[in-house]
C-alpha cells in the first residue's frame, strides 16, 4: 500500500537530499501501513509511536546535513529553511508530547500532515538552494 508517492519533478538534483527525502517518504509510508494494519487502538498506539519517533529521529537527521551543507556554501537563505525545520521539528515534538500524555491519538490527520508539509518544503524550500548548492559543489 502507498499513501505518498514521489515523483522525479521532487528531486533537488542534490543525489544526497534526494535519497534522504526518498526514505522520509518511505517512512511515512511504513506508518502509513502499521496504522492501517492495526486492529485496535491498543494495537495501534505502540507500533504507531514507534514508527513516528523513527520518521522524526531521520527527518532531524536529514535537516542536520541540509543545514550543514547550507553553512558550508553559506547559502544566503540558510536561516529562513532553518526556521522551517525548526517549526517542523516543534510541531512533531507536540505530537509526540501530547500522546506521550494520552491528550492525542494518533491517525491520518497526522500522516496528512507529515505528507503535506514535506512535499510544501521541498517543492518550495528545498527547490530553493538546489541550484545555488549544485553550482558550488
Amino acid at each position: 500500500m502507498i499513501f505518498f508517492e514521489w515523483p522525479e519533478t521532487y528531486l533537488t538534483n542534490i543525489s544526497k537530499f534526494d535519497t534522504q527525502h526518498q526514505k522520509l517518504v518511505s517512512l511515512i509510508n511504513a506508518l502509513y501501513v502499521d496504522l492501517v494494519s492495526c486492529q485496535n487502538i491498543s494495537q495501534k498506539q505502540p507500533v504507531i509511536v514507534e514508527a513516528l519517533l523513527e520518521l522524526i529521529a531521520y527527518s532531524f537527521y536529514h535537516f542536520e546535513a541540509e543545514e550543514e551543507l547550507m553553512i558550508l556554501y553559506e547559502y544566503p537563505g540558510y536561516m529562513g529553511h532553518k526556521e522551517e525545520h525548526d517549526q517542523f521539528k516543534q510541531q512533531v515534538s507536540q505530537f509526540v508530547k501530547e500522546q506521550s500524555e494520552g491528550t492525542l491519538i494518533l491517525s491520518f490527520p497526522i500522516l496528512v500532515f507529515l505528507k503535506d508539509w514535506l512535499t510544501s518544503h521541498v517543492l518550495t524550500t528545498d527547490m530553493q538552494y538546489g541550484p545555488y548548492l549544485n553550482e558550488r559543489m
